[in-house]
């Protein structure tokens, strides 16, 4: 999918109200930002919102950074174009991802009181698999804040009169801004009231579309049957597993995720959170999803199907209820977006910049967290300006080069055997092994093959490593 200007036509006044309703919301984010600021004295505080969230901000919180540009935009656009089968992702494969982590890796993580995945390398894998998880991680994680800072400015250009690229600047330069300032605890109070807008929002929107259709059975009758199917034609059976092993064991070892359930006041909070979470997204992810099934009954051409649900939003909703819309959107891009920038941030100032430079004053670690977001979001505005699919780059996100994360992250929580040269070799295969496939000689199912060939190696690494240092191995198990 091509990403172009998503544009809607407006006269002057109503375009001049759209900006002012959006800049009042765009404003109040920034004063919430500002206010907790003032409590931010510690990485616990900006990093982890002091981990004392409660299960019901942080269930809101994991939703709504779930649900970002992703599932309203790219993936709304591609069920339309290709039905259930051009979006298994979303919500679906993202939403198992979040079950997964719930029942199966959430009370672990929290019990160790890490701050970061890097902490959890260092400790499990020592300090040469903390540097070169961060170092793989990082990549990722940029693309998929670069997907969502060009959703923001596809936002902003389509309710205003900006065009894109100045979109995406202003979108830039607002998510450093508001990232800078709350931090975590900013990040899960304004998601309470993002999730909350979005919520509602898509609900308006659904019920106003099955309205005007006669009610939901003859929405449902309007549906291509054809369109129900998971299975495209055109796709073999090893990319279709790619398309599915992506989405749910791709994102599992992300800092974005495992910073909430570090966050949270128990283990079990950690897991009831996330089971909470996965629920929410599962219910209002399928939502865009309907609509772009039925979208053809509002919506016939669009000069990119990216364009399809802010196209469809505005020809069902009234203005005042379209400026509504546009701020649940920027909700929903926002709260995915500064989640990611913290999580760069982390990694990068508590796992190398502060052991690098022997930081040990609170507030300087606090600045030097501030100021790799500040370097991040640059980087991200670069990549948002010179890539093209919104979608792509948050499948590729998941798969670039973390097969070999993926694998030490599952063993090492799960088993006592592999240690510092089994990681930091598997690390290193994963990352060259998944290029080689995806990029190089361009094969299908590369993630899920390089996922196989990284666990295999992993298991052999370690044999190897229980023969070569036997000492090593008896004295750390017992």
């Amino acid at each position: 999918m091509i990403v172009t200007d998503l544009s809607i036509e407006f006269e002057g006044g109503p375009v001049i109200m759209t900006m002012l309703a959006i800049g009042l919301y765009l404003l109040v984010q920034l004063i919430i930002g500002y206010v907790v600021s003032r409590r931010i004295k510690t990485e616990d505080d900006f990093f982890l919102g002091g981990r004392v969230m409660p299960t019901w901000a942080l269930s809101f919180s994991l939703f709504a950074t779930w649900f970002g540009a992703e599932t309203c935009i790219g993936s709304s656009a591609a069920v339309f174009e290709n039905g259930l089968a051009g979006s298994k992702a979303e919500p679906f494969g993202y939403g198992a991802c979040l079950l997964i982590t719930a029942l199966f890796m959430a009370p672990r993580i929290w019990k160790a009181k890490y701050t970061t995945l890097g902490d959890f390398y260092s400790d499990r894998y020592g300090k040469m698999a903390e540097q070169i998880s961060i170092w793989i991680l990082i990549p990722s994680s940029l693309m998929w804040a670069s997907a969502q800072i060009k959703a923001f400015g596809q936002v902003i250009s389509a309710t205003s009169t900006l065009p894109i690229e100045h979109g995406i600047v202003f979108a830039t330069c607002f998510v450093i801004v508001y990232t800078f300032m709350g931090g975590m605890l900013g990040d899960i109070v304004t998601d309470v009231l993002q999730g909350s807008i979005l919520a509602i929002t898509l609900l308006i929107v659904l019920y106003l579309a099955v309205s005007k259709l006669g009610g939901l059975d003859q929405a449902l009758a309007s549906i291509d049957v054809a369109k129900l199917s998971f299975v495209s034609p055109d796709q073999s059976f090893f990319k279709r597993m790619d398309s599915w092993i992506i989405p749910i064991l791709g994102s599992m070892a992300a800092q974005e995720l495992v910073a909430r359930v570090l966050s949270a006041k128990s283990a079990q909070s950690a897991k009831n959170s996330t089971l909470i979470g996965f629920g929410m997204y599962m219910f209002f992810g399928s939502i865009p999803i309907f609509l772009g099934l039925i979208g053809h009954n509002f919506v016939t051409t669009v000069e990119s199907s990216e364009q399809f649900l802010p196209t469809m939003a505005k020809t069902i909703l009234p203005n005042f209820m379209y400026v509504i819309f546009a701020g649940a959107l920027i909700s929903a891009i926002l709260s995915t977006i500064d989640s990611i920038l913290l999580a760069i941030s982390a990694l990068v100032s508590h796992n190398f910049l502060n052991p690098l430079l022997k930081v040990k004053s609170a507030k300087q670690k606090v600045i030097n967290a501030r100021l790799v977001i500040v370097g991040a979001g640059i980087i991200c505005y670069i990549i948002a300006t010179y890539t093209t699919s919104i979608y792509q780059l948050v499948e590729d996100s998941s798969a670039f080069g973390t097969a070999g994360i993926l694998v030490i992250t599952i063993f090492g929580l799960i088993q006592k055997r592999g240690k510092h040269v089994a990681a930091t070799t598997t690390m290193m295969f994963g990352f060259v092994i998944t290029m080689f496939l995806k990029y190089i000689i361009r094969i299908e199912a590369s993630f899920s093959i390089s996922l196989i060939l990284t666990a295999i190696f992993f298991l052999l690494m370690a044999h190897y490593e229980e023969r070569r240092y036997p000492s090593v191995h008896f004295k750390e198990e017992s």
